[in-house]
């Protein structure tokens, strides 16, 4: 009987130590709330989609008041720039997709990953698109800069090409997204149905000068030296 009692004067006691702690800890943390977070690392410019996020619970205290709490928030968004996965989604993270303005299209194509400078062209990054259109009799076949100074949306992931002409061979190919104005897409639509070879040449960090005309093509034929000064 003395032991019945001791034991449960010790369960009171430990419960109401318990509940103390609980009760501090509440105090000091305050009431919790719901947040979004990343559920895997994104890259720049990548869009956030729904199933990317997860809901967690934290201190409201802790919460900043532009933390992202509803996921319709995130619809036609894209990363500002990487993000490692558990990051608490915040508005500042998170921007419009770029290019898709008035007058502008999103355009996708297939291109070799070897033409495509083997990998390293990235969301974000601007290209200009090189094609060579094939000759004939009486045409030189010809090289060209089709479309120029163009923003890439999105990079996806390779996957096999069939040779065309060799349906034994394969090749492999990455998915492409461009932001082009009408007259753009246009061409490279063209371009990508007539031309022998497609290719993108990256742009380095801050290039967005326009090239010039005689810049644009070249058909084999040496350019002619600089004239002499006559003395």
């Amino acid at each position: 009987m003395f032991l019945l009692v001791v034991t449960s004067i010790l369960a009171v006691a430990v419960f109401g130590g318990v509940l103390y702690y609980v009760r501090t800890v509440s105090t000091q943390v305050g009431p919790m709330t719901t947040v979004l977070q990343l559920n895997r690392a994104v890259e720049a410019l990548e869009p956030i989609e729904p199933e990317m996020l997860e809901e967690v619970q934290v201190p409201e205290r802790w919460v900043s008041a532009t933390a992202v709490k509803d996921a319709r928030a995130v619809n036609g968004m894209v990363a500002a720039t990487d993000y490692e996965a558990g990051s608490v989604v915040q508005a500042g993270m998170l921007i419009d997709r770029p290019g898709i303005q008035p007058g502008y299209r999103e355009v996708a194509i297939l291109v070799d990953s070897e033409t495509g400078v083997a990998g390293k062209v990235e969301p974000g990054d601007h290209v200009d698109i090189i094609a060579t259109m094939e000759g004939s009799e009486k045409v030189k076949p010809v090289s060209r800069v089709w479309v120029s100074n163009v923003l890439v949306l999105e990079v996806g992931l390779p996957r096999e090409l069939e040779n065309p002409d060799d349906l034994s061979e394969t090749t492999t190919g990455l998915p492409v997204t461009f932001a082009l104005t009408t007259d753009d897409a246009l061409t490279l639509a063209y371009v990508e149905s007539f031309s022998v070879k497609m290719r993108l040449a990256l742009r380095g960090a801050g290039d967005v000068e326009d090239l010039a005309a005689e810049e644009r093509i070249y058909d084999g034929t040496a350019p002619e030296p600089p004239a002499k000064a006559k003395g």
